[in-house]
């Protein structure tokens, strides 16, 4: 039987002369056109038929004088073992090419869904040899039939046929049909097609089988998968007042595409222990946050492989929580565990504190097989760190905008959006540059963080901002309509992060044509020659002087926009969140390796 997981294979059958190749070539387009991703295979016999055509001296003239050669589809020929050899051999073809296109299919759709089609298929070779109901070779063209998910068998008449190029050596169409309709009788998951109507009719009738079969499987493939349980953990979350940072909107993105699939449960942190069901997902959360926004984060840690040993589940995604980032996960369950680095900090933090946090992170990131990053710069530290995980590189998303061309270059203030933490963020190397470099347009600063970091920025505000008129404004918390308005009126964005892992609401800029000043930090990388201005990591002095460069200058800003607003539409959240289901069904789909017994003295790196 067909797997409803792999692509689905059709072929389109019948007599050469019937349209096949046109149909196939016609049928590709109209499955592309619904977002369908498809691979032709045209299949002309095994290579002994391409490479020694039989050739016209050496054709027989059949009993009964009726003019037609006797080849190796005679049913007085069938009993020849070099005709059975034959058969072997074409089946064996057929199979091998079916194989790789299958491959070619899967890795095409990542994930989607994907149709081989075929202009051939066993029933042409049942019928092509002719061979007994029993035989061995027609009983391997049977096997290879049932991975086909649907066989169309175009139906012409014998004055069809004969219009479109039939020659009579190949034999009466009418012997050719019987043994059609005799084969096809005995065959799963067949529909006939009428061939005699005009082409656009039937290249609706078979696109229509063959969309009936692709709602099938997914129906199919639905029910099975929901049964699986998934989980996702962030310490972050939306209502958290001390974070509410990039990290939780992206849990959610993911968390709502596997709800597709998948039964899907987040474990997050709150200030009360509790569940509630929200938009098909169940929310756990742990009651960390009384404890402090430090002290939180470390009783999360602390916490999480408990909570993974009592909530039963296939697969859990863990986003990576500072200090220390891991929590040894992947050594409480025997699950796979994907972890998602969203924030690992310990190098940041050991250069802040230094208090070596990084140690314990690196040794809790070989624990781990599976890691997702947001950008190529930290993919390559993890491959260091991590030589035996697979890597992933799954940048960020952005909802996609229209870009007003009359809005571009415009703008009435310079912006910061993000979360307050002072040093991470840079924002006394931005109030710094913003003083000296003294440009004509105000800065807005727009976040929340932590009581005592909100503190240390007010203070940094009425440090830099004195004057008979303030030019700094701190607006507090955006998010929604307000969020979407400061994007929308801002001359451009600024992220002069000492640290980040890839910068959403830089991205969020992007999309609403703003260009974006910042520390050419390795992790921002992914947005250059996208409308982004770099500056040397730290450079208060050039950060102020392009600040004012990009204040001064419409034209120039009107054609950053531009560029921003062009490059962030390759950073959908579909193809995003995508990518994190086809992960998932990856590892999900695919039967989990044995686990070999622990050696004494061996290393606990060997056990998974």
């Amino acid at each position: 039987m067909t797997s409803s997981h792999g692509p689905l294979l059709v072929a389109v059958s019948g007599p050469d002369g019937a349209g096949k190749s046109s149909l196939v070539g016609r049928l590709a387009a109209l499955l592309d056109e619904r977002g369908l991703t498809v691979v032709t295979l045209h299949c002309y016999g095994c290579f002994l038929c391409r490479g020694f055509p039989v050739p016209p001296k050496a054709r027989e003239t059949g009993p009964g004088g009726d003019g037609w050669a006797r080849r190796a589809t005679d049913p007085k020929r069938r009993g020849s073992r070099l005709r059975r050899a034959h058969a072997f051999l074409d089946a064996g073809e057929l199979a091998a090419r079916i194989a790789v296109a299958g491959v070619r299919a899967r890795r095409r759709a990542r994930g989607g869904e994907s149709v081989v089609l075929t202009d051939r298929g066993p029933l042409d070779g049942l019928v092509k040899f002719d061979l007994p109901t029993r035989s061995a070779a027609a009983s391997v063209f049977r096997r290879i039939a049932d991975r086909y998910g649907l066989t169309l068998l175009v139906e012409t008449g014998p004055a069809t046929l004969r219009n479109r190029g039939w020659e009579e050596i190949a034999g009466p169409p009418t012997v050719w049909w019987a043994r059609y309709r005799s084969w096809s009788q005995r065959l799963p998951r067949l529909a006939r097609i009428d061939g005699e109507r005009s082409q656009a009719l039937i290249a609706g009738e078979a696109l229509d089988r063959i969309l009936d079969v692709v709602r099938d499987r997914e129906r199919i493939r639905r029910t099975t998968l929901r049964r699986r349980h998934v989980v996702v953990s962030i310490y972050d979350d939306a209502e958290n007042p001390a974070y509410r940072g990039g990290g939780a909107l992206v849990v959610g993105k993911v968390a709502r595409r596997l709800a597709e699939d998948f039964r899907v449960t987040v474990v997050t942190a709150g200030r009360d222990a509790g569940s509630e069901e929200r938009d098909g997902i169940r929310y756990v959360r742990l009651p960390v946050c009384r404890a402090g926004p430090r002290a939180g984060q470390l009783l999360f840690l602390t916490l999480l492989p408990f909570v993974a040993r009592r909530i039963r589940h296939d697969l859990w995604l863990e986003s990576f929580t500072p200090p220390f980032s891991t929590s040894f996960l992947p050594l409480t369950t025997d699950a796979p565990v994907i972890g998602i680095d969203q924030g690992r900090s310990a190098e940041a933090l050991w250069r802040r504190y230094h208090i070596p946090f990084f140690l314990v992170e690196r040794l809790g990131l070989r624990c781990y097989r599976h890691i997702v990053v947001m950008n190529a710069a930290d993919g390559s530290e993890i491959r260091r760190l991590s030589p035996r995980a697979d890597v992933q590189v799954i940048a960020n998303g952005v909802e996609q905008r229209v870009l007003d061309e009359n809005r571009l270059g415009g703008g009435q203030f310079i912006l910061f959006l993000g979360r307050i933490d002072t040093w991470v963020k840079g924002l006394d190397l931005l109030l710094s540059a913003y003083e000296s470099a003294a440009p004509p347009l105000e800065l807005l600063i727009a976040g929340s963080g932590t009581p005592a970091e909100e503190r240390r920025l007010a203070a940094l505000v009425a440090a830099h901002g004195r004057g008979p008129k303030p030019r700094i404004h701190w607006v507090g918390y955006a998010e929604g309509d307000r969020k979407r308005q400061l994007l929308r009126d801002c001359a451009f964005l600024v992220v002069p992060s000492r640290h980040e892992t890839f910068g959403l609401v830089a991205l969020e800029g992007m999309a609403c044509g703003k260009p974006v000043l910042h520390f050419d930090l390795p992790a921002l990388r992914w947005m250059r020659d996208g409308g982004d201005v770099a500056v040397p990591p730290f450079d208060v002095a050039a950060f102020g002087r392009r600040m004012n460069e990009l204040a001064t200058d419409a034209a120039l800003r009107h054609r950053l926009g531009r560029r921003s607003g062009i490059a962030a539409q390759h950073y959908t959240w579909d193809e995003m969140t995508g990518r994190y289901l086809a992960l998932a069904h990856r590892l999900l789909d695919s039967p989990a390796p044995a686990r070999r017994p622990r050696k004494r003295g061996a290393s606990w790196q060997s056990t998974r």
